[in-house]
C-alpha cells in the first residue's frame, strides 16, 4: 500500500521526499538503488498530492503485473515509480488491449531498471505489464486536441416512465383507523393489531422456516390507502407499483384493479397495475384490503409511473401535464424520484476519420454515462477524466453520438426523510417519515442527476 508516503521493496516505508520528475530519475536511482537488486520497487509521490494511492504488484515469471489505484473522489495523485523490468506496456481497463507505455530504462549493474511518471484522476486507475524482456524507451507523445463542433442542439428524452413514491397511507386494522401515516409505521401497525408485536421482517433474520411458520389469529387483516392528486386530465399511460399485489384485493376510486400478468418494474415481486381508465383529475385513491392478514402482508410504499411531471405541493406532489426534458438537474424538472436515465443526443460531421476521437463530458452527475455512436455500443463512462474513447465507431460523414446518463436508486428507493446523507442507506433511515403528511414536496431528500452542459466530441493527433 502507498498512501501519503513512499514504499520500497518489503513494504518500508521510506522518508518521503519531493516528487522527482521522469528527466531527474536517472540521479534518483543512482542514489536510492543497489545495482545487484533483481527486484527493485520504489514509490515516489508527488510533493502536496492530496489523492489515495494504493498500489497492488504480483510477480510472474515473465514480469511483473502493477496496478496503481486513486481511490479519492476529490483529488488526482501523481508521482514515479521505478522497478527492476525491462520495457512496461499498459493494459486498457476499458478494452483490454495491450498499449504502449512511455518510460525510462537503465541497467544498474546487471539488473535492468525502468522508471515511469504517472498521474491518476480521482477514482483513476492504472494496470502495467512490468516485462523482463528490455526494449528501447519510449517518449510520451504530444497530443493535438481539436473539439468538432456539434450540427445542432442535443435531442434530450427521458429513457423510462417517471416515478412518483406514494409513502403516506390511510390504515385500518383492528377497528382502528389511523390517517396520513407514513408506511414504515403503518407496517408496524399492521402487524401489532394482527398479533405480533412489530414487524418480524424489520432487521431480523429468519432461521429456516420461524417466521413464515407462525400462526396468526384467524380473521385479521387490513385497509390501506393511497392518495394522489393529477391536475387535469390523467396522463394516456399511467400505472401504479404495488409490492406482491397477488397477496390484496386492489381498487382504485372504488373500482377493482390488478396487476398484468408478467408485467413488472424493478423486482418481480413489484407488480405493474394500469390504471390509465380507472384514474381521474384531482384526488385518486388507491385501496389495498388484506383478508386474511398473513406474515407475508409487509406493507411498503406504493409507485405511480406514467408520462407526467411533479409539482412541489403542501402535502408531497400534483401530478401536472409532461414536459419535455432539458439540460440540467432532473429533480428540478418535475422529476425527483426518477432515476431510470436520460438520453443526450447530438450528430457531428466528420470528413475523414483520423487520429483517435473521444466523447467528454464537461459537467454532469450520474452514476454511469452510456455512450453509443451510429447505433453503436461505444462505451461506459464512469470516472475522472470523464472520456470514452470512440474511435472504431466514427465514420466518414454524419455521426450520431448519444449519450445517456444514469442516475442511481438513491432517488427512487430513498431514504427520502431526516436530511440522510448521501452514500449511506441504513435500514433506520427508512423508518424515519414526518408525522402527519406527507411533508412538502420540496423537502424530500433526492440528487439533482443530469447532463449540465452538451457532451463533447474531441479529434486526438
Amino acid at each position: 500500500m502507498v498512501d501519503g508516503k513512499p514504499s520500497e521493496r518489503g513494504g518500508k516505508l521510506a522518508p518521503a521526499k519531493a516528487w522527482v520528475p521522469a528527466e531527474g530519475w536517472k540521479r534518483l536511482m543512482t542514489e536510492l538503488a543497489q545495482p545487484s537488486s533483481d527486484d527493485l520497487f520504489l514509490v515516489r509521490r508527488k510533493e502536496g498530492d492530496q489523492g489515495k494511492l494504493f498500489h497492488h504488484r504480483r510477480r510472474l515469471g515473465d514480469g511483473q503485473i502493477l496496478f496503481l489505484v486513486n481511490t479519492s473522489i476529490e483529488h488526482p495523485s501523481a508521482g514515479t515509480f521505478q522497478a527492476s523490468a525491462g520495457s512496461v506496456e499498459r493494459w486498457n481497463l476499458q478494452t483490454g488491449a495491450a498499449e504502449n507505455c512511455p518510460f525510462n530504462a537503465m541497467a544498474l549493474g546487471p539488473a535492468k531498471v525502468v522508471a515511469v511518471s504517472f498521474e491518476l484522476p480521482p477514482c483513476g486507475s492504472l494496470l502495467l505489464f512490468l516485462s523482463n524482456v528490455p526494449l528501447e524507451p519510449r517518449e510520451a507523445v504530444a497530443e493535438k486536441v481539436t473539439e468538432i463542433k456539434p450540427a445542432g442542439e442535443p435531442q434530450i428524452r427521458p429513457v423510462a416512465p417517471n416515478v412518483l413514491v406514494l409513502d403516506y397511507v390511510d390504515i385500518t386494522a383492528g377497528g382502528e383507523t389511523k390517517k396520513n401515516v407514513y408506511v414504515y409505521q403503518a407496517g408496524q401497525f399492521a402487524f401489532q393489531k394482527n398479533g405480533l408485536p412489530r414487524n418480524p421482517w424489520d432487521s431480523a433474520v429468519q432461521f429456516k422456516n420461524e417466521l413464515i411458520s407462525k400462526k396468526l389469529p384467524a380473521g385479521g387483516g387490513f385497509e390501506a390507502s393511497y392518495r394522489f392528486t393529477i391536475a387535469g386530465d390523467p396522463p394516456a399511460q399511467l400505472s401504479i407499483v404495488i409490492e406482491r399485489p397477488d397477496l390484496y384485493t386492489i381498487t382504485c376510486n372504488g373500482q377493482t384493479v390488478s396487476a398484468t400478468k408478467g408485467e413488472w418494474w424493478l423486482d418481480k415481486a413489484f407488480g405493474k397495475i394500469d390504471i390509465s381508465k380507472t384514474a381521474k383529475g384531482g384526488e385518486n385513491v388507491v385501496t389495498l384490503k388484506a383478508a386474511p392478514f398473513t406474515i407475508y402482508h409487509e406493507l411498503e410504499s406504493a409507485y405511480l409511473l406514467g408520462e407526467f411531471m411533479l409539482k412541489p405541493a403542501e402535502k408531497g406532489f400534483v401530478v401536472v401535464p409532461d414536459q419535455p426534458l432539458k439540460l440540467g438537474k432532473w429533480n428540478e424538472q418535475g422529476r425527483p424520484f426518477y432515476s431510470a436515465g436520460a438520453s443526450y443526443t447530438e450528430k457531428f460531421n466528420v470528413s475523414s476519420p483520423t487520429g483517435r476521437y473521444r466523447v467528454g463530458l464537461t459537467s454532469w452527475y450520474g452514476s454511469v454515462a452510456r455512450v453509443t455512436v451510429n447505433g453503436k455500443d461505444a462505451g461506459r463512462i464512469f470516472h475522472a477524466p470523464w472520456e470514452c474513447d470512440v474511435t472504431g465507431a466514427v465514420k466518414a460523414g454524419e455521426n450520431v453520438v448519444e449519450v445517456t446518463v444514469v442516475g442511481t436508486l438513491k432517488n427512487t428507493l430513498g431514504p427520502h426523510h431526516g436530511n440522510p446523507p448521501l452514500g449511506a442507506a441504513w435500514p433506520n433511515m427508512f423508518h424515519q417519515g414526518p408525522e402527519n403528511g406527507p411533508p412538502v414536496g420540496t423537502a424530500y431528500s433526492t440528487v439533482g442527476y443530469g447532463l449540465f452542459e452538451p457532451f463533447v466530441v474531441r479529434q486526438v493527433e
